[in-house]
């Protein structure tokens, strides 16, 4: 009986890489009968390509090789922070709270961390009730683990996968829906940035300028395309943070409840440039400064009051409050964000006031090129918006340093990542072809930009029913479920 099980297991994992050669050798039919099918549907409408992790300055290049012409100028869109995508999609959507920063998370409630590898690849507690929910398209949610299956091949292949059945499910929406906005969630770019890096995420990109263009010729060019990524992420050589050792050398104890005074919560979702961690409130300070200390570690960040932050950076400290919708950064030595002279500059124009405060777009028009763009108001908002279960320290990271999922980190080497408060994880993009959008945008300007709250669904969401039903085979894999 046990080798028969075992049998079954190899036969299972066998099924992976036979799946993709599969897939990917009928990409190519596939498109051709889509394409022919569509053909017939002349039906007006807009487009909105969301695609995740795609920085600003590869839109920029591939823009200078002439792709992407059919758009106006791109515009860099200022994510979150965390630069993370659940967190960066709910403020872009004007959806609910999230549970957490990301899927992986710790639940005050239940004092216990939630979301796993098994939700993942099952997809419904992925998908259902989440942002991902009102997408027309999102891809079955296996397909992100299989990303990490034989990378960076493997992820090459599923990000192609992606693309086609986003092609095809739009050109079935054309025939079954009279919505006038599709919204298609593209999401293994995001991984194939972190796993292949730059040279094949412009490969996928040029294949999606590919289809962009076949489905406005289609159209008779009639159809409009928006889009957008909703943070960016840095190309570097990345080595892993080692917070854990520095935090329970402290004297405290990482672990996955709060059990006792000295303990510590730190969720490890992905591979990333940022960190969430939970404690109790007399333990923040010491647990920040303990974070800032560690090497890799850019600053951590508590809140000391509602409207106070307290940052602390082997560079120095500040304090960041706010006063309604205004702003005021105090360096307390070192200025560790390098805001000073943004100070001096904003009072020589009278743009702060006898207390030191200046407004949110003061601000904003002040750091747009600043090694941290918005950085005050996106500090507050990492600490009071978007998420249910907020945490008691943010740890940003500097370039070239990560920390996440220690089951990921056996697959993946990686050549990219997002989450700090630093312009190349932070910079996604935004382009129209049918209007111009400036030199960059927020995170929560989208909404109205490109009206996504007209979006419903076109009854074209494929998440759940997957190949053979593989993404919960697999879960049950993860899980020893057989």
């Amino acid at each position: 009986m046990l080798s028969r099980i075992i049998s079954l297991k190899k036969w299972r994992r066998g099924l992976l890489p036979v799946y993709l050669i599969v897939c990917c050798s009928i990409l190519p039919l596939q498109s051709w009968l889509d394409g022919a099918a569509y053909s017939h549907s002349s039906r007006p409408r807009r487009l909105v390509i969301v695609l995740d992790g795609v920085p600003y300055q590869t839109i920029a290049e591939l823009r200078a090789e002439g792709r992407f012409r059919r758009f106006k100028n791109p515009a860099r869109m200022i994510s979150m922070f965390p630069s993370l995508t659940n967190v960066a999609m709910i403020e872009i959507l004007h959806a609910g709270d999230s549970p957490g920063y990301e899927d992986h998370y710790y639940d005050r409630e239940s004092n216990r961390i939630l979301g796993t590898i098994q939700d993942r690849l099952q997809g419904g507690r992925f998908i259902q009730g989440t942002f991902r929910e009102t997408f027309d398209y999102h891809a079955p949610a296996f397909k992100g683990a299989l990303a990490y299956v034989a990378a960076p091949a493997g992820t090459v292949a599923v990000a192609h996968l992606d693309l086609s059945a986003f092609r095809k499910a739009f050109r079935e929406f054309g025939g079954k829906s009279d919505a006038p906005l599709f919204v298609a969630y593209i999401g293994e770019t995001d991984s194939l940035a972190h796993l292949g890096g730059k040279k094949l995420l412009k490969s996928l990109l040029r294949a999606l300028d590919r289809s962009v263009e076949e489905l406005i010729s289609e159209s008779n060019g009639r159809l409009e395309v928006e889009m957008f990524s909703d943070h960016g992420n840095n190309y570097a050589e990345y080595e892993s943070v080692k917070l854990n050792d520095a935090i329970d050398g402290a004297g405290f104890k990482t672990e996955k409840s709060l059990n006792g005074p000295n303990s510590v919560v730190l969720p490890k979702y992905g591979l990333v440039g940022a960190s969430t961690l939970f404690t109790y409130p007399e333990n923040r300070a010491r647990l920040a400064e303990v974070c800032a200390k560690t090497k890799g570690v850019d600053f951590a960040v508590y809140q000391s009051g509602e409207d106070v932050i307290e940052l602390i950076s082997g560079r120095g400290r500040a304090r960041v409050s706010r006063d309604g919708d205004r702003f005021r950064y105090e360096d307390e030595g070192g200025d560790p964000l390098g805001l000073v002279p943004v100070i001096a500059d904003l009072k020589l124009r009278a743009r702060v006031d006898a207390s030191g405060f200046a407004s949110r777009e003061d601000w904003w028009l002040a750091t747009m090129n600043h090694r941290y763009v918005d950085p005050l108001r996106r500090l507050f908002d990492g600490f009071s918006k978007y998420v249910k279960n907020r945490a008691d320290v943010i740890v940003s990271y500097e370039d070239g340093y990560m920390l996440g999922s220690p089951f990921l980190s056996l697959f993946a080497q990686m050549l990219a990542t997002h989450g700090n408060l630093l312009r190349g994880e932070t910079e996604g993009f935004a382009m129209s072809t049918r209007q111009e959008l400036g030199e960059a945008i927020r995170g929560y300007e989208l909404n109205r930009l490109f009206a996504l709250d007209k979006r419903r669904k076109a009854k074209t969401y494929f998440s759940g029913e997957g190949h053979c039903q593989l993404g919960p085979a697999m879960a049950k894999m993860a899980a020893g479920d057989e």
